[in-house]
């Protein structure tokens, strides 16, 4: 479909200084009639009306494909690089100006939560420190509404030159880091009404790549590459990370190709990201491996607001990090620059398999997704997971108003024990996911189990283990219209006496998508 009233209004704002760059001179008696009259139907030059590169039209990834006038191999990497969107990716608004390809999406939000106890808002953070029961907060819920989960995204694709192609992606929400604070009733800051009502935007993604035959290069923030999110995002209503799944977007450099050889892909891909401690020095690398079967494919709905068709794929890929902090000697003014290190690393194993595949959305279909980590120091690659620590904790024989101003690293991945040793925090992680497609209904459930080995060794550690399970309801009714329901129970695990500490969240939520 073309914008012809875009493509009028444009070419009549550009129409003076189209005219004055072109020598011929314009009528005396074509001027003066005008300027008598004052209403003579304004004029687009003959030369902005034969320009190509000038035509504004509305369409779709999906109508460009098939005109041809995007080529498979730009079309599938439009896809990929919009996966959180689904296959909504394929019909969302897309504008052309010249080859200029820009393409909107995003939705609008409402959503309703309940929890069984006074810990978080409508973002569930992940791993929260649980409050055990016999307490207020531990015995008594909380209800939110909000619109902060709102989105808004924008990709853009520059014309291929030379075998080079340039494409950029900007995406936002409002859960943003807010000035006002009102999970913890202890440590308010600001109202409710002007956290909820006066939401805080924030940038998911703001990244560009140069796309050749030989190798992808990627600067900016976006998905982390352990794990290869967002192909291997589970399925549920409320916002993830959920407990147990790797998630985060990071500023990055990245290489990446793709080796096709029909039958399958193989992904490789490596690159660093912003340091987990911008005081030590040296970025985080990270780097993994992924397999894909296009002749397998299934059902797959990542999150709560997307569903595609995907292939079987496995990956691989892992990290390793960097830490450093002043010693006891530092801190006690012996030494103006003693620091230690330590190394920090993690494996992914990733898998999406369609038990019973499906080419298309319609038929019964079935899939599992699976995600297995274990490491050290990269509890910050998860969200909210630090286990209840506070801070890295001081080395044996400094005060903790001694070693405040050293203070330099997130709490979680790592910090001093209890012995004085600076050491990584360790971690196992499994989650499961799976999801049964019936028409316009999805089921959905996932369990995931969160363990730590040494957290016990640090001071201020609170928990040491949590699993969580959840069950979710989504049905679309009509086109561009989508409902969820989610139901879902965690348990922790406390250091302190083995105690159990639960809460219970019913997750409601309507998206319009576009």
């Amino acid at each position: 479909m073309t914008g012809r009233a875009l493509s009028v209004v444009v070419a009549l704002m550009l129409a003076p200084a189209m005219a004055r760059s072109d020598p011929a001179s314009p009528d005396p008696a074509e001027q003066q009639s005008g300027s008598a009259s004052g209403t003579a139907m304004p004029q687009i030059p003959p030369k902005v009306a034969e320009r190509t590169d000038f035509t504004l039209t509305l369409t779709t990834l999906d109508a460009l494909h098939r005109k041809g006038m995007m080529t498979d191999e730009e079309y599938a990497a439009a896809l990929r690089q919009l996966i959180e969107v689904g296959q909504r990716a394929a019909t969302a608004p897309t504008f052309v100006l010249g080859r200029f390809v820009t393409t909107l999406y995003g939705y609008l939000e409402g959503v309703a939560v309940h929890d069984s106890q006074r810990v978080v808002v409508e973002q569930y953070g992940g791993h929260p420190t649980l409050n055990l029961p016999g307490t207020v907060s531990g015995d008594n819920g909380r209800t939110v509404f909000s619109s902060r989960g709102t989105r808004l995204g924008i990709r853009f694709a520059a014309p291929e030159v030379s075998g080079v192609r340039v494409r950029g992606l900007f995406e936002m929400d409002f859960l943003g880091n807010s000035p006002f604070a009102v999970t913890n009733s202890a440590a308010r800051v600001g109202t409710e009404t002007n956290f909820f009502v006066n939401a805080t935007p924030r940038i998911r993604h703001g990244l560009m790549q140069i796309d050749t035959d030989v190798v992808t290069f990627w600067i900016g923030q976006t998905w982390n590459l352990i794990g290869f999110e967002a192909a291997f995002f589970p399925t549920s209503v409320q916002y993830q990370g959920l407990p147990g799944q790797l998630f985060g977007r990071n500023p990055q450099v990245r290489l990446s190709h793709i080796f096709d050889a029909k039958l399958f892909s193989v992904e490789v891909a490596g690159g660093a990201q912003r340091p987990p401690q911008q005081d030590s020095e040296v970025p985080e690398l990270q780097g993994g491996l992924k397999l894909n079967f296009p002749g397998w494919t299934g059902v797959q709905s990542i999150g709560g607001t997307a569903t595609t068709i995907s292939p079987l794929s496995v990956a691989v890929s892992g990290a390793v990090r960097w830490f450093k902090l002043a010693t006891a000697a530092t801190a006690t003014g012996a030494s103006t620059t003693a620091t230690t290190s330590v190394t920090g690393s993690v494996i992914a194993v990733d898998a999406f398999v369609p038990v019973l595949p499906a080419k298309e959305r319609g038929n019964l279909a079935i899939s599992v997704l699976g995600e297995y980590t274990h490491g050290s120091g990269y509890s910050d690659l998860f969200t909210g997971l630090n286990g209840g620590l506070a801070n890295a904790g001081q080395p044996t024989g400094v005060t903790v108003a001694a070693y405040a101003p050293f203070q330099n690293l997130d709490p979680g991945p790592a910090g001093w024990d209890t012995s004085g040793i600076l050491r990584t925090v360790e971690w196992r992680t499994l989650l499961l996911d799976a999801q049964i497609s019936y028409g316009k209904v999805i089921l959905a459930g996932n369990y995931s189990n969160v363990y730590s080995d040494n957290i016990q060794l640090f001071t201020g550690a609170n928990w040491f283990q949590q699993i969580f399970w959840d069950a979710n309801l989504i049905v679309d009714p009509w086109p561009g219209v989508r409902f969820g329901l989610e139901f879902a129970r965690t348990l922790q695990r406390k250091v302190a006496g083995n105690a159990l500490a639960n809460n219970s969240r019913i997750f409601f939520t309507g998206l319009f998508l576009f």
